[in-house]
């Protein structure tokens, strides 16, 4: 058991810098090779090549049709959230001899792209792909959705996989509220226990599928009520229905409950001008085209499309480091010989350039109550969304007890120094720990620099190693979990 748990703490370290999008397909891939292995060797009931070329088929249409929908709706497709769909759709129909319902197949693929140009909410689409093309198969192909890929033998590749993406996206309150309100009230409607046939499709179904950032609301909270209420509606249809597409039916009418739920539109920001606010450290800026709301703190994930994009892709999550009494939107991030694609890309960009995002997301904010003493901790970048924060502060002169342990290698390192020293009018103590200098940020100095840091909240930002490495550290003083927020910067290296 110990082993296996550090073998998959292994897998979780190797795939930290892949993007999200990446690492689905790299992981349905995966899923894919395995039922064809076990189908090789008849540990699966199925004919190893109708998978292959149904996987095929699937690519293929999806590719062309996608650059036709492109060019019709005047879109630059997504090459990674289609090839995603094409993989999905491969292990949920089927499988059977591809060439005996090619037709059926294409179709089936064709709509599922549609779907995301023709369903469309103020600027993202409605419904899940996949699950889109695959209710129009079973509504009027006769050819819905096996679910194959809930075989009992696909089990751990599946965990392996929720595991990944679910770490990657911090998410676990989303499968975990829809499984367990699933089974407890299967259990009460049906009288019998769930079985690992049940469950492996549910575990498909709430790891890649539901969690479906796009069509999924922003929000801890929002997202347990999705969650909830797909599982609460996937109950009923099986108890008081006889359709065989409940799954499908479930999410579809899930991804309408959260536009409810969450209707902000994707955002649209044009790029207005950069400054290096640090050694290697540049503040880019933008400017909304339509105006939106974020607390301080909060992240969106930019999208920009860029040639020979490496591997952490055309996506990447930014702490908004502008507070929301500013007229423009700020990023910050960190510069370096190798740095990735899309960072050389936002090199490039011109003033007048758009990017897309998605709504602001996080809840690595402000606590409402405004008597908390709180201590901030960053590391490098990890200063962002601090620097929204404070700059709301003063912005709003509120007054905060607040102790900043702000930590850099070299005094060049600090960015937005300035702001933080005028900030000292309002309650709070900017402490910059220079590491060449005095070493890293330890037990004893916080002790020193935070008398009473027993009855402090700690919020702890920067690359994920360094937080993690600070969790440890505050838990073994003695700090509650409940006292430490914590902020990642997925897959964030200083050398990205």
């Amino acid at each position: 058991m110990g082993y296996n748990i550090c073998m998959i703490n292994q897998i979780i370290q190797k795939f930290k810098n892949i993007t999200m999008h990446r690492l689905m397909n790299y992981s349905l891939w995966a899923l894919i090779l395995s039922a064809t292995v076990f189908s090789l060797f008849n540990i699966l009931p199925f004919v190893w090549w109708h998978i292959l070329a149904t996987w095929l088929l699937m690519m293929v249409t999806s590719y062309l049709s996608n650059q036709l929908l492109g060019k019709i709706f005047k879109v630059r497709p997504n090459f990674e959230s289609q090839i995603i769909t094409a993989n999905i759709i491969t292990l949920i129909v089927g499988p059977f001899d591809p060439f005996s319902n090619i037709l059926n197949l294409i179709l089936i693929a064709l709509i599922a792209q549609a779907s995301k140009y023709i369903f469309v909410f103020r600027g993202r689409h409605i419904f899940n792909p996949a699950a889109a093309g695959v209710l129009f198969g079973a509504l009027f192909l006769d050819l819905g959705a096996s679910w194959w890929v809930g075989s009992v033998y696909l089990i751990p590749v599946i965990l392996i996989i929720g595991i990944l993406m679910i770490n990657k996206l911090r998410w676990w309150h989303l499968p975990i509220s829809f499984l367990v309100a699933y089974l407890v009230l299967f259990t009460a409607a049906f009288q019998i226990k769930p079985t690992l046939t049940l469950l492996a499709p549910l575990l498909f179904f709430s790891f890649v599928m539901l969690v479906e950032p796009l069509t999924a609301p922003a929000g801890r909270k929002i997202r347990i009520y999705y969650g909830l209420f797909v599982a609460v509606l996937l109950i009923l249809l099986q108890k008081f229905s006889s359709i065989s597409y409940s799954l499908e039916l479930s999410l579809l009418i899930g991804n309408i409950f959260s536009k409810i739920l969450n209707p902000t539109p994707r955002l649209i920001f044009k790029f207005i001008r950069t400054e290096e606010v640090a050694a290697n450290i540049r503040s880019f800026f933008f400017k909304p085209l339509k105006q939106f709301t974020f607390n301080p703190g909060q992240f969106l994930e930019w999208m920009l499309p860029h040639e020979k994009a490496d591997n952490r892709g055309i996506r990447r999550w930014f702490t908004i480091a502008a507070s929301p009494t500013e007229k423009e939107i700020m990023l910050a991030t960190k510069f370096s010989e190798k740095s990735s694609s899309f960072k050389q890309a936002l090199l490039q960009l011109k003033p007048g350039d758009e990017l897309n995002t998605v709504p602001p997301d996080g809840d690595f904010v402000l606590p409402k109550d405004e008597s908390k003493k709180l201590v901030f901790i960053a590391g490098g970048i990890g200063i962002t969304p601090f620097r929204s924060m404070v700059k709301y502060m003063v912005d709003k002169k509120l007054n905060r007890d607040i102790i900043l342990l702000y930590s850099c290698k070299t005094e060049a390192d600090v960015a937005f120094k300035q702001l933080f020293e005028q900030a000292k009018s309002f309650g709070i103590k900017p402490i910059f720990v220079i590491s060449d200098q005095v070493g890293y940020i330890n037990p004893d100095m916080i002790k020193k620099e935070v008398p009473d840091w027993q009855d402090r909240i700690f919020y702890v930002s920067g690359p994920e190693p360094m937080v993690e490495s600070f969790e440890k550290m505050l838990a073994s003083m003695g700090i509650k979990e409940a006292n430490i927020v914590r902020d990642y910067f997925p897959g964030y290296e200083e050398s990205a």
